[in-house]
């Protein structure tokens, strides 16, 4: 009998270990269930819209996924305006430049200048990868493939955002009580 004591209190302990290893474990564990929750949201939302380039939606998900609320709204906000900037020059370059590497340098450099002016330099490298995919993929009609970015990445945020309120209201708003009382007590 004492050797299952000593095995149950060896694995208390290996446990514990493991739980102390690194702080913010708990909060890993959440940050990583909305990331895992939104990806697989976006796909299954985009796949039942039966369009082609699934993965945008689930990568657009995971990028806007932020540990709180607030930075994933403005994440998806910036993500979705730098697309649809990206998208459209690059399917107006693809339409107007015959060669796909001038395509490519006039596509990029125009959508920098525009992300620029219009203030969306946070959703830059979205923009950028935007102009990248619709120019250099493979869509016979440059537009058709730019709409289904475009709605690929709405759906992510979109699922992001849904993942990110659930949560804040399931995790964060229960713990905000807590900590304000606590705080109150210091």
């Amino acid at each position: 009998m004492q050797t299952s004591n000593r095995s149950e209190k060896d694995a208390i302990g290996r446990a514990g270990f493991l739980a102390n290893l690194r702080p913010g474990g708990f909060d890993a564990l959440i940050f990583s269930a909305k990331a895992s929750i939104s990806a697989v949201l976006a796909f299954l939302c985009y796949q039942a819209l039966d369009l082609p380039g699934a993965a945008w939606a689930p990568v657009s998900a995971l990028i806007v996924t932020q540990p709180t609320l607030h930075p994933s709204l403005r994440a998806s906000l910036y993500r979705l305006a730098a697309n649809i900037v990206g998208v459209s020059i690059g399917a107006l370059a693809a339409r107007f430049v015959a060669s796909p590497m001038v395509c490519l340098a006039v596509g990029v450099l125009l959508t920098g200048l525009v992300c620029h002016f219009t203030h969306l330099d946070d959703g830059l490298r979205a923009a950028y990868a935007a102009v990248v995919i619709v120019i250099l993929g493979n869509e016979r009609n440059a537009f058709a493939g730019s709409i289904d970015r475009v709605l690929a990445v709405i759906i992510g945020c979109l699922s992001a955002l849904l993942v990110g309120v659930i949560f804040h209201f399931l995790f964060f708003m229960r713990r905000t009580p807590a900590n304000s009382a606590s705080s109150n007590n210091e």
